[in-house]
């Protein structure tokens, strides 16, 4: 009887020793186990700022003339560039080929027999301010003469499309208002409908009475 007790003894002593080795194990795996991380990158990508597109308009002695896209900070001669460069005889001596680009901006680029062959004064404006870049024709006379404007009274319509930013409607306008009361004065002329004193500041060196 006493050798079964003793034979039971020891099997559950040993019972007991294999459960706390097997628990010695699973503990023992868990610890070597690295625990799983997750990253998150919450960095933002600063360093590309957006650049701001223009649209140019480039015609007349240029190999590809069009509408261009060019970035905000570019200047006349990117968009010369972008239109395929200067075709032969052409006239730059009085565009400011470092001016910086405007959205909508208008550039013409006159081919030499065209300003050699101009009857009008063709006045340099660098600073752009009808968004078109025009050239200027020699002349040894750096005053505007009166006999090189155009006379708001008897200019015909032609001749007062030469005029920049007096288009066909405006120089009818113009016609049919003169015909019932002749200009006075060129500030006169901001009575016609669809001229005001915006339009008028860009015109007044060009006209007379």
């Amino acid at each position: 009887m006493i050798n079964v007790f003793k034979s039971k003894k020891i099997y559950v002593i040993g019972g007991v020793v294999l459960l706390l080795l097997i628990s010695s194990i699973l503990i023992f795996h868990e610890e070597k186990e690295e625990p799983i991380s997750y990253q998150v990158d919450l960095t933002t990508d600063t360093t590309k700022e957006k650049v701001n597109m223009i649209h140019v308009d480039i015609k007349g002695n240029v190999k590809k003339p069009g509408v261009y896209e060019l970035e905000e900070n570019s200047i006349v001669l990117d968009a010369i560039n972008k239109a395929g460069g200067l075709k032969k005889y052409s006239y730059t001596k009085n565009i400011n080929l470092a001016m910086k680009l405007k959205d909508e901006m208008v550039i013409y680029i006159y081919k030499t027999s065209e300003i050699n062959k101009s009857t009008t004064e063709i006045i340099n404006d660098t600073k752009c301010t009808t968004n078109v870049i025009e050239v200027v024709e020699p002349t040894t006379n750096t005053s505007t003469t009166k006999s090189s404007l155009v006379n708001i009274n008897t200019a015909s319509v032609e001749e007062l499309l030469t005029v920049s930013g007096i288009g066909e409607s405006k120089a009818k306008a113009i016609v049919e208002y003169r015909n019932k009361t002749p200009f006075k004065t060129i500030e006169d002329i901001m009575n016609v409908t669809g001229i005001g004193e915006s339009l008028f500041a860009k015109i007044k060196d060009y006209i007379t009475v």
